[in-house]
């Protein structure tokens, strides 16, 4: 059931035209495929990289069933784009293969870390929109402070090129644990799911972000803000 149920995932991931269209890193003259394959050859060639590959993979087939298809199609959708742009950090010869003897160092944080994350997901969807909420574009924390106000603070980068970075503070407040927006109305928080959906409002947040840059997003929760 599992593994049908990935292998339905991952065909819409494949099939998507919004996906078809998503930027890939581009490291002089390589191109996404070539990348790719560079950096599946490094983790396989290292056996501790090859040991974290499976944890992640291990950890998605045991997380996917409980997400909801939705949570776990976006997921999957999260996981090929951090998997994509693996290769930010590494620098290619013209044929493709790296530049580097030894990729370890800059793939070995990637992967750890990317592990963690995914064994921190929680498939509550009754939780409240207050936590740590986590994707693979940054992080937004929504901190429970009293009488329906809440305090916000997100972060978002561009995982590909480095291009933009976003950042934002501010409160809200709300009656509805599922919903709120912030007090200048710059973002709108809405569980979907076992989601997080948050939207980046115009002309308001455009302050906060570089060029091109967005705070808009899904994110899945990690835990609760300390």
């Amino acid at each position: 059931m599992i593994a049908r149920l990935l292998c339905l995932l991952l065909t819409l991931v494949v099939a998507s035209p919004v996906l078809a269209q998503e930027p890939c890193p581009a490291r002089r003259n390589v191109d996404c495929a070539g990348a790719a394959r560079a950096v599946d050859a490094a983790i396989a060639a290292d056996p501790w990289l090859a040991v974290m590959d499976q944890a992640q993979r291990m950890r998605l087939e045991e997380l996917l069933p409980l997400l909801g298809a939705e949570s776990a199609a976006e997921l999957v959708t999260q996981q090929a784009a951090w998997r994509r742009s693996l290769s930010a950090n590494l620098f290619f010869h013209a044929d493709g293969t790296l530049d580097a003897p030894n990729p370890r160092a800059a793939l070995r944080s990637a992967l750890e870390y990317r592990l963690m994350q995914l064994i921190r997901i929680e498939h509550d969807p009754s939780a409240s929109v207050g936590g740590i909420w986590a994707g693979v574009q940054g992080e937004v924390m929504v901190e429970v402070l009293n009488a329906g106000r809440y305090r916000i603070s997100a972060g978002t980068s561009d995982i590909n090129n480095f291009a933009w970075t976003c950042g934002y503070e501010g409160e809200g407040e709300s009656t509805r644990v599922e919903w709120l927006r912030t007090r200048d109305g710059a973002l709108e928080l809405r569980r979907v799911g076992v989601m997080l959906s948050v939207r980046m409002n115009m002309p308001q947040a455009n302050g906060f972000c570089g060029a091109a840059g967005s705070l808009s997003g899904l994110f899945f929760r990690i835990g609760d803000v300390p």
